[in-house]
């Protein structure tokens, strides 16, 4: 019998053999320290734990409940829920959505989904729990792969994986019956046990633990808002009629794509222009549009203006940035390891003290933050307001109530703004917005900044953390929601994105993310960045963009 060589997390050597699972191995050797029971990485990858040893390898484990142990948990709950709806009910198709409410949410395509068919949802659920059943992955050619699920009527899956650009791909046998999962799911339902089932509207929301707490789910908060503006792009998405990636791909190969990019870009517009309608008839004179990193805010806010100049009203777009508190300031209140996304680092007297003054027709001259030296600077740029002005300021903090405690809100409208998309891998797989916004910056950032791919993603973390401190949690103070996605902009992404994550070695801490981001980007065929209008959102992130200053 074969013998391998393992090491474990980077300090254990373990001998195993070909009949050895990673899973084995970590209960044998790990006890040191607490782990994560979901997903481990296996040379580098992120790698399901009944994952059967066949090399000498590597090995490490998930300490925390963050960001890949909680998406392998509710992929994990996805697997389950297709397993067992579609043992409940074998005459419906289930289809994953989109995120919500702490989790998914999901219908049926004949959107007919009652008290009564959740709670058997859930009982069947509940079931598969408790009956603890392994989840085996395998590898198989594509091939095979897509005959298999042609000849059990998965036609999105088999359509999918038409397009991916490796040879072989990996399913998961959960009870007899074998799934395609975008990424590793646990070894076992045993694991998925704390959840909820809840109906909503037309479908059901599936909710599990938040990171960093994966023994308890947080309270629920409906998101109404957010479930509407992803209705609508669902909505655009029929226009269109994409709703997952093989759509987008069919539309490549047969040059439909260029009108799918002018018609993306002329529904966005049409967005646009309601939302200065809604301004104006509003008779508001301050705008404020926040929404977290990645989001097109600068865009945004100039596409705005221009709607507003449309219908005659001279529009200023101003940046929050621009008030934050000079660095000696923050570093009295702060100390030497300075935060700049609390809203405590802005000069709210000040802001709100030009508020008045403009509000009340008076001249101010604008403060421009110079961040090499650390402190607000007086422009040479004066401003003045009167009837027919609108301010609009783009920033985190732009709904956050405390922003403004000095201005009556009668004047006020918010805007929040996210890059929220409806297209997914298949009926049963989704791409998280997250990924979205990330593949976003890591072009931005490689382009505008001089950031490398591995230290925007070594940030991210942290730019999440802040985002659910001082952002997601006022969203709901919002007048409107504006979704930035368009449909087409991971073909186009999928370009520049792919060269910079290739380029972070293997030993690199975030080698396992750019991986799995590559796998993502793997499945779409590529757009030329120069189909993309000069005057897209996109070209925030893409570079070439006629609101460029």
């Amino acid at each position: 019998m074969e013998k391998y060589k393992v090491i474990l997390n980077n300090n254990v050597i373990a001998t195993a053999t070909n009949n050895d699972k990673v899973i084995d191995l970590i209960k044998k050797h790990v006890k040191d320290i607490e782990y994560q029971p979901y997903v481990c990485i296996k040379n580098h990858m992120f790698s399901s734990m009944n994952e059967t040893i066949m090399d000498d390898c590597t090995i490490s484990v998930c300490k925390n409940f963050f960001e890949s142990s909680r998406r392998t948990y509710i992929n994990s709950a996805i697997l389950i829920l297709s397993h067992v709806t579609k043992q409940i009910f074998p005459d419906k198709n289930l289809n994953i959505l989109h995120s919500m409410c702490d989790g998914v949410y999901c219908e049926f395509t004949d959107k007919k989904c009652d008290e009564d068919i959740v709670e058997k949802i859930k009982q069947a659920f509940s079931k598969c729990v408790e009956n603890n059943f392994q989840i085996e992955p395998s590898l198989i050619s594509k091939i095979s792969a897509i005959q298999y699920f042609n000849s059990i009527d998965r036609k999105d899956t088999a359509d999918l994986l038409r397009y991916c650009s490796n040879n072989y791909v990996t399913l998961y046998t959960l009870d007899g019956k074998k799934y395609w999962e975008q990424a590793p799911v646990a070894p076992s339902t045993g694991l998925i046990n704390i959840y909820d089932i809840i109906p909503y509207s037309n479908g059901f929301v599936f909710r599990g633990p938040i990171e960093g707490s994966s023994g308890k789910l947080k309270e629920f908060t409906n998101q109404e808002r957010l479930y509407e503006i992803f209705q609508e792009f669902v909505n655009w998405g029929k226009i269109l009629s994409l709703s997952t990636i093989s759509d987008i791909n069919k539309n490549i190969i047969n040059h439909n794509i260029y009108d799918v990019i002018k018609i993306s870009e002329a529904l966005q517009e049409k967005k646009i222009a309601l939302i200065a309608d809604k301004i104006t008839s509003a008779k508001k004179k301050l705008v404020f549009i926040a929404g977290p990193s990645s989001s097109g805010k600068t865009t945004f806010a100039k596409k705005v203006a221009i709607q507003l100049r449309v219908l005659g009203y001279k529009a200023i777009v101003l940046s929050l940035d621009d008030y934050f508190k000079d660095n000696d300031e923050l570093q009295e209140e702060q100390g030497e390891n300075l935060n700049f996304e609390v809203l405590e680092a802005l000069d709210l007297k000040l802001l709100n003290e030009h508020l008045n003054l403009l509000l009340g027709g008076y001249k101010i001259a604008l403060p421009k933050f110079d961040f090499l030296q650390g402190k607000k600077v007086t422009s040479k740029r004066m401003i003045k307001t009167d009837d027919n002005t609108i301010l609009i300021f783009e920033g985190i903090h732009g709904i956050n109530p405390g922003l403004t405690k000095g201005i009556d809100n009668s004047v006020k409208f918010k805007i929040y703004i996210s890059a929220l998309t409806h297209l997914n891998f298949d009926d049963k797989n989704r791409i998280a917005t997250h990924d979205m916004r990330l593949i976003r910056r890591i072009v931005r950032d490689y382009k505008y900044r001089g950031h490398n791919a591995a230290k925007t993603i070594q940030m991210w973390k942290k730019v999440v953390e802040g985002e659910t401190k001082y952002i997601f949690k006022y969203q709901g103070n919002s007048d409107i929601m504006f979704n930035s996605s368009l449909v087409y902009e991971m073909s186009v992404l999928k370009n520049d994105a792919e060269k910079v994550l290739h380029q972070i070695p293997f030993e690199h801490p975030s080698y396992p993310e750019a991986e799995r981001l590559l796998q993502l980007l793997s499945f779409f065929l590529p757009i030329d960045a120069d189909e993309v209008p000069r005057t897209s959102l996109l070209r925030e992130f893409l570079g070439g963009s006629s609101f460029e200053d």
